[in-house]
């Protein structure tokens, strides 16, 4: 288990650092000049700067020093926790970050409950009534589910229950009636993914000539059930949760514009569109580790469930 752990460790410093690296780069070394971009935030229009201005910015933030030298200046601050400071906001970046990352994480834990409430019972009972109308409507279900473009049916919800009936805000935060229709949307392609997901697995684990040999052996359903097929279905939707769980975290970008939900997502909609270069890269690496812990949790979850994962 040790050396499960330490090889895992080493692995995200590694992703960690190629995507700190990646980040800083891809940033600074975009087209056109990022002190006349970093002066068009903070001072307004271009009509309003001089080169002085411009190059007293290129001083002040270090631009005129090599990439190397920025790098390893930029990735000093962040190991320390410090992002810098926005260059629109006006506040530190971590600080806004995780202002925004509690509204998404309460957007994502919603979401993915809502998905295991639903696909969990539907997979299952699909999986053993294989055949059936259940199976038939399952299957039905998650092609429908996942083929829905989330925009779409955001606007959808939005225009039913919004619009006509008048039940559920359309926008922005507040109490609980705001998070349905976001939640829902997100969780709606997740829960068909994890419906399918886990139909086939029941399936496969039915089909398992272990599971015959202790049918044959008289072994009461129930238990099979519980020990056996249950258990080996677990390792794929852990992973499926794990990955669409960081993938929301990431920030689900489409549906926080489309609701005017103040996660993640809308927030580096607005770096990117204001050009806010310290916040952008803070958002990417923020995001990275996130995603980056999640799946190392998925990997403890699932070396649990079957330990032969551990020694692969």
């Amino acid at each position: 288990m040790a050396g499960f752990l330490i090889k895992k460790t080493a692995g995200m410093a590694l992703v960690l650092f190629g995507a700190s690296f990646l980040t800083y780069a891809m940033i600074l070394l975009a087209p056109g000049d990022a002190a006349r971009e970093i002066a068009v935030a903070r001072y307004g229009g271009e009509s309003q700067l001089d080169r002085a201005t411009v190059e007293y910015i290129r001083e002040q933030e270090g631009l005129d020093q090599s990439f190397l030298v920025q790098y390893g200046r930029w990735l000093s601050h962040v190991g320390q926790l410090d992002f810098g400071y926005s260059l629109v906001e006006e506040a530190g970046v971590l600080h806004l970050i995780c202002a925004r990352f509690s509204k998404t994480l309460e957007l994502a834990v919603v979401s993915i409950l809502i998905a295991l409430t639903v696909s969990l019972p539907l997979g299952t009972l699909a999986g053993l009534g294989r055949g059936s109308w259940l199976d038939s409507t399952s299957v039905y279900l998650s092609v429908l589910g996942l083929s829905i473009p989330n925009f779409w049916l955001g606007l959808l919800l939005i225009t039913l229950f919004s619009v006509y009936l008048h039940w559920l805000p359309s926008f922005g935060t507040g109490g609980w009636q705001h998070l349905i229709m976001p939640a829902i949307t997100l969780g709606t392609s997740i829960t068909a993914y994890i419906a399918r997901l886990l139909r086939l697995s029941v399936i496969q684990s039915l089909e398992s000539e272990h599971v015959l040999a202790l049918r044959a052996r008289g072994t009461d359903s129930p238990r099979v059930l519980g020990k056996h097929i249950f258990k080996n279905t677990l390792i794929p939707v852990v992973t499926i949760v794990g990955l669409e769980f960081g993938l929301i975290l990431e920030g689900a970008v489409i549906t926080e514009v489309v609701f005017s939900w103040p996660g993640l997502g809308s927030l580096m909609v607005d770096a990117i569109s204001n050009r806010d270069y310290p916040l952008i890269q803070g958002v990417v690496l923020f995001t990275g580790a996130i995603f980056v812990l999640i799946n190392f949790g998925v990997d403890l979850i699932c070396s649990t469930l079957d330990p032969r994962i551990r020694m692969q």
